[in-house]
């Protein structure tokens, strides 16, 4: 009985451990109109509070959990956009200027 208990509790931990499982997701974030990276872009997990900051050369890579299915990316004077989350690990994506911006 108690090799059947803790064999219950291993397999019980394991279950649990493979369960939250995060997975990183990598890109790039460009502009539209002539293709050029985008610094300081905000690339955040819809519904959560997990999100980073494209760096210089416009790239980010973040630690999403597995049950997460929308990132958004948004950036003053650019028109936010949400995307889905799928089996792909590597995202490029283009923002287009916001055509009311100043």
């Amino acid at each position: 009985m108690k090799k059947l208990l803790q064999s219950l509790f291993i397999l019980l931990f394991i279950a649990t451990s493979a369960i939250a499982q995060n997975r990183t997701i990598t890109g790039t974030v460009t502009s539209k109109e002539d293709g050029l990276p985008i610094p300081g872009v905000s690339v955040k997990v819809k519904g959560t509070n997990v999100g980073v900051s494209t760096g210089t050369n416009g790239k980010f890579s973040l630690s999403v959990p597995s049950s997460s299915s929308t990132l958004e990316i948004s950036s003053l004077g650019y028109v936010p956009v949400s995307i889905k989350i799928d089996a792909n690990s590597n995202y490029n994506i283009s923002l287009e200027g916001e055509p009311h911006s100043l």
